[in-house]
């Protein structure tokens, strides 16, 4: 019977064990949860302190908006200098649309968030209605990422 002692108290240290293995991997995942919102937290106010300050410039740059009302129109009207600003701003809107959708892909921006974003880069009324957009979507594919550029051509063509 002294040769079952041994063996009772090593099965109960090993429950013991396996007990706390299992705590702590709930706490691991609690503690990764949390983390992961804190990231999609801070990913969403960056980017939308990244959109407020563009669309603040734009409202508060007469000169800017100007030229963006006519480009996002009729990007033929410009003259060369204001053809050249609208491209800045636009390269500005694509590439911050493409960090977006990589933060997205990434798994740092969460899905609840990224489809407000992917309602203003998808919505049909916004690229029929803003030529600009769309040619100068195509300009800048050289600076976007092929999978982006799938994405928005898809997104485009439903």
């Amino acid at each position: 019977m002294s040769d079952h002692k041994p063996d009772n108290f090593r099965a109960k240290v090993e429950i013991a064990s396996a007990f706390a293995v299992l705590l702590g991997l709930i706490f691991v995942g609690l503690e990764l949860r949390q983390n992961t919102a804190a990231v999609e937290a801070a990913t969403f106010q960056n980017l939308t302190d990244a959109t407020n300050d563009y669309i603040l410039e734009l409202a508060s740059n007469s000169e800017i908006l100007r030229v963006w009302n006519i480009g996002s129109v009729n990007p033929d009207q410009l003259n060369e200098l204001d053809a050249l600003r609208y491209n800045l701003v636009m390269r500005a809107y694509w590439v911050r649309m493409q960090n977006v959708f990589s933060q997205w892909k990434r798994g740092t921006l969460a899905a609840q968030d990224w489809r407000l974003y992917q309602a203003v880069i998808c919505d049909p009324d916004n690229v029929t209605g803003n030529i600009g957009e769309r040619v100068t979507f195509d300009q800048h594919t050289i600076v976007l990422s092929p999978e982006f550029i799938e994405f928005v051509g898809a997104c485009w063509n439903e």
